[in-house]
């Protein structure tokens, strides 16, 4: 969690946002969850049978898309600091494409 709040603060002023889909504990312990890690972007709960984790064929945890201002998901992988870079170029190139 630590990893993710540095990159919703690194990229606040940016076009930049973090949704988090939980599909795995019970609706209590998600809620005390978010409380405890002081989760502060979009989390949504799904449950066990969760239609967007069967969507995106999502078969570890945890998993993250990179997705563009198109909506086109440009990078995936279970790596919150491997998606790094890859955050960072994709809001290079869209800050060059605007310019």
């Amino acid at each position: 969690m630590p990893h993710l709040q540095e990159l919703v603060k690194l990229h606040q002023d940016s076009p930049f946002a973090l949704i988090g889909v939980n599909t795995g504990d019970d609706p209590e312990t998600f809620r005390k969850g978010v409380e405890k890690h002081g989760v502060s972007w979009i989390s949504a709960y799904q449950g066990e049978d969760s239609p967007i984790a069967d969507l995106y064929r999502v078969s570890g945890y945890p998993t993250y898309f990179l997705i563009d201002a198109k909506g086109i998901i440009v990078a995936s992988g279970h790596s919150s600091s491997a998606m790094d870079p890859k955050i960072k170029q994709l809001l290079s190139d869209m800050k060059k494409s605007r310019d």
